[in-house]
C-alpha cells in the first residue's frame, strides 16, 4: 500500500510557523489564542536531505502547504527548493512574506508553481487572512508572474467577499493568474456563523457565502451540533484517497503521516488530543512515524505502515475518526469538499 518506488507525491509542512491569524486556522483556538499544545517548529533540512530520492522513481509532486503554518516561515527554504529542482513543486502561501526580488528570482524556476491564496480584493481580503498585506501580496504575485512564474488564485468564498467573484475574474486574468478557482470553508461545523476573536477580543462575523451548503446542513444536522453523529450513522467504507494517489503527508516535527487531514491531529482543542490518543492506538508508538527516529523506508516497511493504518480503515481496531469524517463514501467530508470547488 505504501512504498518508495509507488510514491507519487510528498506534501511538506515545512513550518508550523505563519504570520497570519486566519480565524478558522487549527493552529489558533475560537478565541484566536495559539493552541496551547502547538509546538510551532521547521522542519529539519537534514531529514529532508536524507530522504532517498534515487529509490522514489515515481515521485513527481513535492506539495508545500501546511495545516499550521506558512512554507514560506521556513529560514532554509531557498536550499530546499534546489534540492527539489528536478521535481514540480507546488506551494501554497498566504505570499504576504519574502520581498519582490525574491519573488522575482522564484518566478524565474520553470518547476515552481504558486498558489496564492487571497480571499478577496482590497479589505474583504482582510477580514479573513488577517494580518497579511493584500497590497503586498498583488505587488509579489506580479513580480512571480511577470518573471515568468505560474500562478494559482486560490480564493475562499464567504458572505463578506462573494460580490467580488467576478471581479476578482477579471482582475486574475489581467494579472497573468494561470488560473481563479473558487472554495467554500468545510469549518463551519456547527453554525453558519463564525465570531472572531483576537486574543479574547470580539471583533466581527464570518458568515457562509449565499449559495454555500455546509456539511453540517447536508446531512440535516441541527445548529449548535457537529455532524459527527451524522457522518456516523450514515457512513459507508472508508476509502483512503490519498493512498490511492500514492501521496503522504510529513508534518513539521518529522512525523509521517497518510494524509494531511490526519496531520491536523497534532495540537487543537480537547477532541484533537482525544484523536491523537486514538491514533495512537493504531500506530502504537508515535517513534514508529517519525523521521527523526526512523528512515522513511524503515516507516513504510514497518508493521505501521504495512499492516496497522490499512487495517484501521476497516476497523481493526478501530476506524480513526478523522479518516471516517473525511473518506467514508457516503458522507465522507472529501466527497463534499469535491462539490465546493468551483461552484461560487
Amino acid at each position: 500500500m505504501y512504498s518508495l518506488d509507488t510514491l507519487t507525491e510528498i506534501n511538506f509542512e515545512l513550518s508550523s510557523f505563519c504570520n497570519a491569524k486566519c480565524p478558522q486556522c487549527h493552529r489558533y483556538d475560537i478565541f484566536g489564542n495559539l493552541q496551547k499544545n502547538l509546538t510551532p517548529a521547521h522542519l529539519s533540512i537534514n531529514i529532508i536531505k536524507n530522504l532517498p530520492l534515487k529509490k522514489m522513481v515515481n515521485l513527481k509532486t513535492i506539495s508545500l502547504c501546511g495545516n499550521f503554518g506558512d512554507p514560506l516561515m521556513h529560514p532554509e527554504l531557498d536550499q530546499i527548493l534546489d534540492f527539489f529542482s528536478t521535481k514540480e513543486i507546488k506551494i501554497s502561501t498566504n505570499a504576504s512574506l519574502r520581498n519582490k526580488e525574491w519573488w522575482e528570482k522564484i518566478g524565474k524556476n520553470k518547476n515552481i508553481q504558486i498558489t496564492f491564496c487571497i480571499d478577496g480584493i482590497g479589505e474583504e481580503h482582510e477580514l479573513y487572512r488577517r494580518k497579511t498585506s493584500y497590497d503586498k501580496i498583488i505587488d509579489n504575485a506580479k513580480a512571480f508572474i511577470q518573471a515568468g512564474g505560474t500562478a494559482h488564485w486560490q480564493f475562499i468564498v464567504f458572505k463578506h467577499n462573494e460580490h467580488q467573484i467576478d471581479e476578482a475574474k477579471k482582475l486574475s486574468i489581467s494579472l497573468g493568474f494561470d488560473k481563479i478557482f473558487f472554495i467554500f470553508s468545510d469549518r463551519f461545523d456547527t453554525s453558519n456563523t463564525w465570531k472572531v476573536f483576537d486574543n479574547n477580543q470580539y471583533l466581527y462575523d464570518l458568515n457562509v457565502a449565499t449559495n454555500q451548503t455546509t456539511l453540517r446542513e447536508s446531512l440535516d444536522s441541527p445548529i449548535g451540533e457537529k455532524s459527527w453523529k451524522n457522518i456516523y450513522k450514515n457512513k459507508g467504507e472508508i476509502s483512503c484517497f490519498w493512498s490511492q494517489k500514492k501521496k503522504i503527508y510529513i508534518h513539521s516535527d518529522g512525523t509521517v503521516y497518510p494524509c494531511c487531514m490526519l496531520g491536523s491531529i497534532q495540537a487543537g482543542q480537547s477532541d484533537k488530543n482525544i484523536e491523537k490518543l486514538l491514533y495512537k492506538r493504531i500506530i502504537k508508538e508515535y517513534k514508529n512515524i517519525d523521521l527523526n527516529f526512523k528512515s522513511l523506508e524503515k516507516i513504510f516497511k514497518s508493521k505501521t505502515f504495512k499492516k496497522n493504518i490499512p487495517e484501521s480503515f476497516t476497523g481493526n481496531p478501530l476506524s480513526h475518526p478523522v479518516c471516517i469524517e473525511w473518506c467514508n463514501k457516503n458522507t465522507g467530508k472529501y466527497i463534499k469538499e469535491l462539490n465546493y470547488v468551483n461552484k461560487a
